[in-house]
């Protein structure tokens, strides 16, 4: 296991080859696919969920996030499989994302703080060469942009754009709100950030690896077949083996074994409010490694988009009649990572499998 210096867990790959790579080469259909969800996403969106009933706020809020999710990610990354990965840099109060996020670029692109909650804009940090791909309505349609400097009356539903050098081109990082944040609007920004990222980057502490919001989103990643990796934060050095091993545990019963996990001992952070370099270096070598090789990113751009896929037909199926055409696309993988037909490549419970099987 690991002995500090942000070092991955034994038995993790180093590099983001989770999944079923070989299917990166296989014959996609974007235009193809993107019709066919086009054509749910307004089946979905017109839907009219008018009664009261005991479910009623639920299947609402489905029906919202179903739809946000095919607006901000699905959609867009089918029209553009060539853009940037989206790592979204998500987790709990107070587990150190945005100094995190400055440590691995080495400048202060977030504000941090001990205040809480934050209401400040969201930061997606990218390479000056990749400005296109986030400047205009691409990805996140719903947030407003905003560059420069940051300020105290940032609307907390826009995001702010910051090009840095350090960020290698086809990688950008967004620092997303706290996923348990006293503030609900918080809590449902975080929600729809990480419905539209390519890579969860999910930051947690040694005291607060086990808290069950996170669980229930990593429960959730699981499903729908999201690309996560783990930084284990603020750990006493002499407790890393101990606490990485049952972090590790609980990642492999939930169905994320394979997952990367990263540890970072707790350390004095210096005159930048950055974390030592060496702490997060294997993070940020990890990150350059999916910038700099198209086909450990596009491994991780695809698991997340089939992913997304397949768990579209049950999410939807519960308030709409889906379209024939949908349900052809989306017929095609037998369980929710896509790797049960390849020994040893599924990473999914026997409950999500269960589920999955059930979803037509």
């Amino acid at each position: 296991m690991a002995s500090g210096n942000g070092r991955c867990a034994e038995g993790v790959e180093p590099h983001a080859r989770t999944g079923k790579t070989d299917r990166v080469n296989e014959p996609f259909n974007a235009a193809r696919l993107h019709a066919a969800v086009g054509e749910l996403r307004a089946a979905v969106a017109a839907n009219v969920l008018p009664f009261e009933t005991a479910d009623a706020a639920v299947a609402r809020r489905s029906q919202h996030e179903l739809v946000a999710q095919l607006d901000d990610y699905v959609m867009p990354r089918l029209e553009s499989l060539d853009a940037p990965l989206l790592a979204v840099i998500g987790g709990s109060t107070g587990a150190g994302k945005s100094t995190l996020v400055n440590s691995i670029v080495r400048e202060q692109v977030t504000r941090s703080g001990v205040l809480r909650p934050t209401t400040r804009a969201s930061v997606l940090i990218h390479h000056p060469s990749d400005t296109h791909w986030f400047i205009d309505e691409r990805v996140l349609p719903g947030l407003s942009r905003l560059t420069g400097s940051a300020t105290q009356g940032d609307d907390p539903s826009s995001l702010r754009l910051v090009a840095s050098a350090s960020v290698p081109r086809g990688l950008a990082l967004l620092d997303a709100p706290d996923i348990d944040s006293v503030v609900s609007a918080n809590r449902d920004l975080a929600r729809q950030l990480l419905s539209a990222a390519d890579l969860w980057l999910f930051v947690t502490t040694a005291v607060r690896y086990a808290d069950a919001v996170p669980w229930e989103m990593l429960e959730q990643a699981t499903e729908r077949g999201t690309s996560v990796a783990v930084v284990l934060d603020r750990v006493p050095r002499e407790a890393i083996d101990e606490v990485q091993a049952d972090l590790a545990r609980m990642l492999a019963a939930q169905g994320l074994g394979r997952a990367p996990v990263f540890a970072v001992a707790e350390s004095p952070l210096d005159d930048f409010g950055m974390l030592p370099q060496a702490e997060v270096a294997r993070i940020t070598e990890w990150l350059n490694s999916l910038a700099s090789d198209a086909m450990s990113r596009q491994a991780v751009i695809r698991r997340t988009l089939d992913g997304a896929l397949d768990s579209l037909a049950p999410r939807a199926r519960a308030s709409v009649v889906l379209p024939a055409r949908f349900l052809l696309v989306a017929a095609t993988n037998p369980c929710p990572c896509g790797g049960a037909d390849e020994p040893g490549a599924c990473r999914c419970s026997e409950a999500a499998r269960a589920r999955y099987g059930r979803r037509c």
